[in-house]
């Protein structure tokens, strides 16, 4: 009430309060009289509304509220809003659940699949409607009979709220066939893929085939009884950890596709890049530095420390190790600092050096030209360099010197106004260096102080650092596409690369189509073996098979070019052609003798090129 008696107003974007005091921070409407805004909104509005939708919240006026706000220096970007940038936003809204996820699922025609009217018809469960059956796998006579997935009837029994009905209606509908204690299972927690994807390879593959003998109550199952009880949080927490590994998966998809775009400017002239592998910085930068060093042709490597390899390899395979090698020492160099998530740190000779805009250039060559993402961005970085430093709010774990972290904490856990006090005096120096003195006259003052003194250290002490490697980052306009896309960039700048699986690797490579019956065998002798490497019985991993096919041990957020391939030939041993990204494997009599060709071929292979 003392503020509003002062004279403030209600921000309409943010909803606090906001004096009415005409200062940097605080902007007043032009077509509105008592329409006042908090510029940090204001600029958070333009960057999502752009320049169509960009207007005043109350009157709705845009000419004259967008000359003013420019006139003041909000930037507005001359694009669409993004909620209107986003494609096919609701297209899942379109589409009804169809998949049935009982733990063995009896249709020989997948999951996916659903005939009307039958009994392999897909019913959804009448409380959540993301789960769903077939009628056969839970034995529902018809159509119209109720069915709860396992999750809800967990609540129902947690709240006491699940009929006795309903129960004896559950315990009438399982059967006594041995298949009673799976009726009811959710199945794994995979990503549901259409009808005929080779993710069947789930349920089809050799390896799962020879499990398939296993007891209808094993180890795996649990008693009705405990399913009835078992705890939510779990499922929960594997449900939400899916999700967010599924949206991750879609923004990289995005990236990859913008990324592509952006190579069009690349063109068939090469510029070789004499690189030591052992002195990859200096070796990188003088590369970068020559005179006819151009982002938009083609990069040759040319790895003058290797012994054994061609003095020039025009490979991808190269490239991207060249590439990778050199994020690797970005991410422990002087230039940024930080454990997993990192900032820019301050380096004055690196400043002097302008070495902060060769490595933001650095990065957006790798990301253009098939190499590796950072991956170790903070959000407060990755907020910096596309929203501004202006608008971003850093946050303790920011701060990775550890004296200036203990003194923000001693700040912010002051419990009275005198040991407040007599910690300020004590960084008396500290505080007056950074500009952060403050008259203290209350305990949440301390709020204000800590908040300056993080601006402060983590943005305002790094700005010409920070503006160096945005300058660099616009390099074939990268950092045009993150300003645009933020959401998809933050997946592979502030991400790792999702760890390899056996789903990942069979939707990478495309096997190609064959009659022959030994070929189709051949196809579920590969799937079976990513099984078994996925589960630890294989001396190779999944990194092995990728870098034997394509010279590369991860995907790069762009993808790979010409797109992997599986062929499967009459000969000895598999082979992987790193110029085509394919792999050629035997056709043999057994699972057992495709396992030992593949596993002493990839590594013998790795071994050589290791020596």
């Amino acid at each position: 009430m003392d503020k509003e008696s002062r004279g403030a107003s209600q921000c309409t974007i943010c909803l606090d309060l906001v004096e009415h005091l005409p200062t940097y921070t605080i902007l007043k409407s032009p077509c509105c009289k008592n329409a006042w805004f908090h510029r940090e909104c204001l600029q958070y509005q333009a960057l999502s509304a752009g320049i169509f939708f960009f207007r005043c919240t109350v009157c709705n006026n845009k000419d004259k509220f967008q000359k003013e706000m420019l006139r003041m220096g909000i930037y507005i970007p001359e694009r669409d809003a993004s909620w209107e940038l986003e494609e096919n936003a609701y297209q899942d809204l379109l589409q009804c659940y169809q998949h049935c996820d009982i733990r063995r699922c009896l249709c020989k025609k997948g999951r996916d699949y659903n005939e009307p009217d039958s009994k392999w018809e897909i019913k959804r469960c009448q409380c959540c409607g993301s789960r769903g059956t077939h009628l056969a796998c839970s034995s529902l006579k018809s159509w119209e009979q109720n069915w709860e997935c396992i999750e809800c009837r967990s609540i129902f029994a947690k709240s006491g709220k699940y009929s006795r009905k309903k129960k004896r209606s559950l315990a009438t509908s399982e059967k006594t066939d041995g298949t009673t204690c799976l009726m009811d299972e959710p199945s794994p927690k995979t990503p549901r893929q259409s009808s005929g994807s080779q993710h069947s390879f789930l349920l089809q593959s050799p390896k799962r085939m020879y499990q398939n003998n296993l007891s209808p109550c094993s180890h795996l199952e649990l008693p009705a009884s405990n399913r009835v009880t078992m705890s939510l949080s779990p499922l929960m927490l594997n449900r939400n950890w899916s999700l967010r590994q599924k949206h991750l998966r879609e923004q990289r998809k995005e990236v990859c596709n913008i990324l592509k775009e952006l190579k069009v400017q690349v063109n068939t002239k090469t510029t070789r890049l004499n690189i030591n592998a052992d002195d990859i910085w200096n070796s990188a930068l003088k590369g970068f530095r020559q005179r006819n060093f151009s982002p938009t042709n083609t990069i040759e490597i040319n790895f003058t420390n290797c012994k054994n390899r061609p003095k020039t390899d025009t490979s991808a395979a190269s490239k991207h190790h060249f590439f990778q090698l050199l994020m690797l020492h970005l991410q422990n160099s002087s230039l940024f600092e930080g454990s997993s998530a990192k900032n820019l740190s301050l380096d004055f000779q690196a400043v002097k050096e302008n070495l902060y805009f060769e490595a933001g250039k650095m990065i957006a060559v790798s990301l253009v030209h098939g190499g590796p993402s950072p991956g170790f961005f903070s959000k407060t970085l990755f907020d910096c360099l596309v929203y501004g430093p202006e608008n971003v709010k850093p946050a303790l774990e920011d701060v990775a010197d550890v004296d200036v972290a203990q003194t923000i904490k001693m700040i912010k856990y002051a419990n009275s106004l005198s040991s407040l006090q007599s910690t300020i005096h004590d960084c008396y120096e500290f505080l007056a260096a950074a500009g952060c003195l403050r008259p203290i006259t209350a305990l949440c003052d301390k709020n204000m102080l800590v908040n300056d003194i993080l601006i402060h250290h983590v943005i305002k002490r790094i700005i010409s650092p920070l503006e160096s490697f945005r300058q660099g980052l616009k390099t074939l306009g990268v950092l045009e596409k993150m300003q645009m896309h933020p959401d998809a960039f933050s997946s592979v700048l502030c991400h790792k690369p999702e760890r390899l699986s056996a789903e990942a690797i069979c939707d990478l490579f495309t096997i190609h189509p064959s009659s022959d019956v030994k070929e189709v065998k051949g196809a579920d002798f590969w799937m079976g073996y990513l099984q078994d490497v996925e589960s630890g019985e294989s001396v190779v991993t999944f990194e092995d098979i990728l870098l034997f096919a394509t010279g590369s041990p991860s995907v790069p957020s762009i993808g790979f070019d010409p797109e992997p391939t599986i062929k499967f030939l009459r000969i000895r041993y598999p082979i992987g052609n790193r110029l085509l990204n394919s792999l050629e494997l035997p056709i043999t009599k057994t699972y057992q003798q495709f396992k030992n060709k593949m596993e002493l071929t990839i590594k013998n292979t790795l071994r050589v090129e290791s020596e």
